[in-house]
């Protein structure tokens, strides 16, 4: 059943463009949470509401808006994917990346989302230390990927493991010196 919920969308409106256009986090919460008081189950608004709290580095409550959102609408593959970006800044690689392996195994034709999906993952494996199933999606991505976002994947793999590998060179030698 299709249900309009007016007032939502109308404050749903005006919080997204707060958020996307004018970076004001202070109005974008407020008009979401009108939004959500006139509809509590409003999909688009517990979505935007989680990614304001995301940007506010409010993880855990973000979480569960983006759960509650993934229980009305369990179809929208946005919804996973935010809450997988959630546990990821929560350090919950494991759950992270099950979830993005979740989305990823659905038919997607959306490139761009599909971009941002392997930039989750890529930065989910650096995050775990597995540098080789990083390189190894990397250069599987050829056919799934407009050219830009590859190089602009691979570019970012690299130079961070290029910085590993410089920070623990450098540490290696390092002497400490312990002031009495």
């Amino acid at each position: 059943m299709n249900i309009v919920y007016f007032e939502a969308e109308k404050y749903y409106r005006f919080a997204f463009d707060y958020f996307h256009y004018e970076n004001n986090l202070k109005l974008a919460y407020k008009y979401i949470n009108k939004a959500l008081k006139s509809s509590k189950n409003h999909f688009k608004s517990l979505m935007l509401k989680g990614e304001i709290l995301l940007e506010k580095r409010n993880i855990e409550r973000a979480l569960k808006n983006f759960k509650k959102a993934n229980k009305i609408n369990p179809e929208n593959p946005a919804g996973l994917f935010f809450e997988a970006k959630a546990y990821n800044l929560l350090d919950e690689y494991k759950k992270a990346l099950d979830i993005v392996d979740e989305i990823l195994n659905k038919k997607i034709n959306n490139a761009e989302f599909l971009s941002e999906c392997y930039r989750l993952k890529i930065d989910i494996l650096m995050n775990l230390n597995q540098y080789g199933k990083a390189e190894k999606i990397l250069k599987n991505l050829n056919n799934k990927l407009t050219s830009t976002d590859i190089y602009d994947l691979e570019e970012n793999f690299y130079k961070t493991v290029e910085n590993k590998k410089y920070f623990e060179q450098n540490t290696k030698n390092r002497i400490l010196h312990i002031n009495f």
